[in-house]
């Protein structure tokens, strides 16, 4: 047992059960000593998290340091161990590079001689060059400590990081392969920032006004559902929302617009089975057909072809191979279908409940 907690803990790691309680004394400040330099970005509650009564609390700072700094360093080192058991898939950042910055949950609690630092939560975001003269954030690890989960504090560090994004005029910000637990948050708190944005709402009304006209099965072709790339662009500049993310957002905005949505429901859940085709099996049928063709060349003729698109989404006279598989691979999609649907309902149930408006 020791030499596996070795791997994890490595040389902060104690066999001895008075060396540990000792720790309690002797290392009583050590927080404290470690965060003096770092930089507040926000004590308190933020615009976002005046919904979760918990969270707004004048005990609680979001302290941000830059890992190229001893301190900060040092203070990883000790996180390594929390990283390592409860982030999935995470290993330790580069603790030289200074690219990388810890954002730290803090709650601060007065006594009788000096206050006492606890770190209740952090992030570890690396900043990246885009070109010509931006930069992007990325969002790497993120944990809210197990005692201290299920209290909104986890929502209240995302909205921090996003105020931080949009102050310092990034390009965007992306998450590093999210989890599912947190991409649900992530979600409703970019779906409750983006009910309140402006500029996307003629593009969100003209979206439901088409969906709700008629069936769309008995349609020639189905419309695309997607928001227009000036409105993506408006996002991912005031809100620093990266395109991948609003897309999925998108979908969640509809839902929420659609008014009675039992009504609307089954050409809802054809918006969505196209998405899913699309961006998992590859076969979108809301565009244009691609063909490739084979033309006659004196070059390589055996690997010489063309690849061209049909207008108004007509397929050629060329042979096509059906998948043997086919009614295998209509159930995963209906699977998938589903597990989307299950995710939409559960956020914009999340979010209705914090802004009964939606």
């Amino acid at each position: 047992l020791k030499s596996a907690l070795q791997n994890i803990f490595a040389e902060t790691i104690v066999d001895n059960k008075e060396e540990f309680l000792q720790t309690f004394s002797t290392q009583r400040d050590f927080i404290r000593n470690m965060v003096t330099d770092g930089e507040v970005m926000q004590s308190g509650a933020t615009d976002g998290s005046s919904n979760n009564a918990e969270v707004v609390s004048s005990d609680l700072q979001v302290i941000r340091m830059q890992i190229g700094s001893p301190n900060a360093g040092l203070l990883y080192s000790r996180l390594v161990p929390l990283v390592l058991l409860f982030v999935d898939g995470s290993n330790p950042i580069d603790v030289t590079d200074p690219d990388w910055h810890l954002y730290l949950l803090i709650e601060k609690k007065e006594d009788k001689e000096d206050p006492l630092y606890r770190i209740v939560g952090f992030t570890a975001i690396y900043k990246f060059f885009r070109y010509p003269d931006r930069l992007r954030m990325r969002l790497s690890q993120i944990l809210v400590l197990p005692s201290f989960q299920g209290k909104g504090l986890g929502t209240y560090l995302m909205e921090v990081v996003n105020n931080v994004a949009v102050a310092e005029n990034v390009y965007d910000l992306t998450v590093e392969e999210p989890s599912e637990k947190f991409q649900h948050i992530r979600t409703c708190v970019d779906i409750n920032r983006l009910l309140t944005f402006d500029p996307i709402k003629p593009a969100i009304d003209s979206a439901v006004q088409t969906l709700t006209k008629g069936k769309l099965s008995k349609r020639a072709q189905i419309p695309r559902f997607t928001p227009p790339l000036n409105a993506i662009e408006k996002v991912r500049e005031s809100l620093k929302i990266n395109k991948k993310h609003f897309l999925n957002c998108w979908e969640i905005l509809i839902y929420l617009a659609l008014d009675p949505i039992d009504k609307y429901m089954e050409d809802y859940t054809s918006v969505i089975t196209n998405h899913v085709r699309s961006d998992i099996l590859g076969k979108d049928i809301e565009t244009p057909k691609k063909q490739v063709v084979d033309v006659p060349s004196e070059y390589e003729p055996e690997t010489s072809f063309v690849v061209f698109k049909s207008l108004n989404g007509e397929e050629g006279n060329t042979n096509v191979q059906v998948d043997e598989n086919k009614p295998d691979q209509e159930q995963q999609l209906k699977e998938l279908v589903d597990e989307r649907i299950r995710e939409i309902k559960l956020v914009a149930e999340k979010v209705s409940k914090v802004c009964p408006k939606a």
